[in-house]
């Protein structure tokens, strides 16, 4: 067969030019997606990362003996529980005016009291006036936080003081009386998002913690788990750890740690009094400064913090705590959503990034989706990014978040600004995690005093796996 010479030399000169127009360097790779870097959380432990504070609510008998000491010693009245203007609804409306994402509450504190119609003890709502002893405190709130879709966690006491001085006439052994009051609770008030364990391995209480841990992974497995150390032991896919004290932690987060011979995710959870003594004792909420000092030392470090809120003895959040969450609030969504490097002036620069594929582009870390996330290939730990701002900019400081559905990996890095057309180190740091917040003169950056620059560049120095950026924020003033 004859082939036209004309046509074929139009095809082979066709075929030089499309071939020549290629540029090796934008061809894609064929790209997979980063490995993940163990251990991970689960997805409960994801939600609470992602929760990033929560409301803590300590309520029950010792509201109505206010003081300054919380603890309670089982020996209170019943009959002065009367909380006569009970609102959860107004509860869950306060948490979300304050911005929490959720509401932990006190089902039984040391005291040994119950807010619920228990079957265990007649130390408890049902031997209160408050609805003729028909009311239920954990009903309530439980449902009103899944109404309006709130985080929903409830506070045990291991320690029971008037089990210690009453003792029980259908349990003989604390234990059984306390699984069948953590059984109520798991059974009866539908999906538990937390459980919050006090007093672990009390002197005088001894429990069979296997069968809580059972309990537990039957009646409500996609509940995460704070507590001592104890339970980690037996479920150490879901747990959240001690920090040591209350109030803010330390920056540099390690949620890495080995259990029973695994690596396991174990981030802390701080808790915070922002009012009381934990418990309502008639003393105002803390200064806005005050909550946002605990904010930037707890959320701006890589966790999830338990805040808590007392609710009054008629059963409501006072008013003038309503008042300060909220303008807590604003100041939060003000410094979150207050982004310099949204500017359509920016442009964001690395040395390389994954397989040349958009997806793992450099741009990811400033599209304001934590989701998606600036990725370098698997034999690249150490890495730039820069973000030219177009303009010279007074900065205040800088959000960074890793993506840690796929580990925690970031083990060293670094800002630096650009003044008069030098890199100058403005701050270091060791590790990332969910969020790292640095903002001039609080916290870690107390010191610290940005300089004015028209580029900033995060330099990851070392990194345990490949680095997954899902956000380089720079903020600018907030005041």
């Amino acid at each position: 067969m004859k082939i036209n010479k004309k046509i074929s030399s139009v095809f082979v000169i066709t075929a030089i030019v499309f071939i020549g127009c290629i540029n090796p360097k934008s061809v894609q790779e064929n790209v997979t997606k980063p490995e993940p870097f163990l251990p991970i959380p689960n997805k409960s432990q994801l939600n609470w990362h992602k929760a990033e504070y929560i409301m803590f609510a300590h309520f029950g008998m010792k509201t109505f003996y206010p003081s300054n000491d919380h603890m309670g010693y089982g020996k209170e009245d019943p009959k002065k529980f009367n909380p006569v203007n009970f609102d959860a609804k107004q509860w869950v409306k306060a948490a979300i005016a304050g911005g929490f994402k959720g509401i932990v509450i006190t089902a039984k504190h040391h005291d040994g009291f119950c807010n619920w119609q228990t079957e265990t003890t007649d130390h408890s709502v049902k031997s209160s006036p408050w609805e003729n002893g028909n009311g239920d405190i954990i009903k309530e709130l439980s449902e009103a936080c899944r109404e309006s879709g709130v985080y929903f966690g409830i506070y045990v006491s291991i320690i029971d003081k008037h089990f210690e001085n009453v003792g029980s006439e259908k349990y003989t052994e604390y234990g059984e009386y306390y699984l069948a009051q953590l059984k109520e609770l798991s059974t009866k008030y539908g999906q538990i998002d937390e459980y919050w364990f006090d007093g672990y391995q009390a002197d005088e209480l001894k429990m069979d913690y296997k069968k809580i841990a059972d309990l537990i992974k039957q009646t409500q497995p996609n509940a995460v788990i704070y507590d001592s150390g104890v339970l980690a032991k037996l479920m150490p896919d879901r747990c959240l750890a001690w920090p040591g004290a209350h109030g803010g932690i330390e920056s540099n987060q390690n949620y890495r740690i080995e259990i029973n011979g695994e690596m396991c995710w174990y981030p802390m959870e701080p808790s915070i009094i922002l009012q009381g003594n934990w418990f309502h004792n008639n003393t105002a909420i803390v200064s806005l400064e005050k909550i946002q000092d605990y904010y930037l030392t707890s959320v701006g470090y890589g966790v999830t913090p338990l805040m808590n809120i007392s609710p009054n003895s008629k059963g409501l959040i006072d008013e003038g705590t309503i008042t300060r969450i909220t303008e807590f609030k604003k100041w939060v969504d003000k410094l979150n959503g207050n982004e310099l490097a949204r500017s359509e002036k920016v442009k964001v620069i690395a040395d390389s990034f994954r397989g040349n594929a958009k997806e793992y582009a450099p741009e990811m870390v400033i599209d304001g989706n934590y989701e998606t996330y600036f990725a370098t290939n698997d034999s690249i730990k150490s890495t730039v990014l820069e973000l030219d701002l177009g303009d010279v900019q007074e900065i205040a400081g800088f959000i960074i978040q890793e993506y840690i559905p796929l580990g925690q990996r970031v083990d060293g890095y670094s800002i630096e600004c650009r003044v008069d057309g030098k890199w100058v180190e403005v701050f270091s740091g060791q590790k990332i995690g969910y969020k790292r917040i640095i903002l001039e003169g609080r916290a870690s950056a107390k010191d610290i005093k940005f300089p004015e620059t028209n580029s900033v560049r995060l330099k990851i120095n070392n990194a345990l796996a490949c680095p997954l950026i899902s956000t380089f924020q720079v903020v600018e003033s907030i005041e």
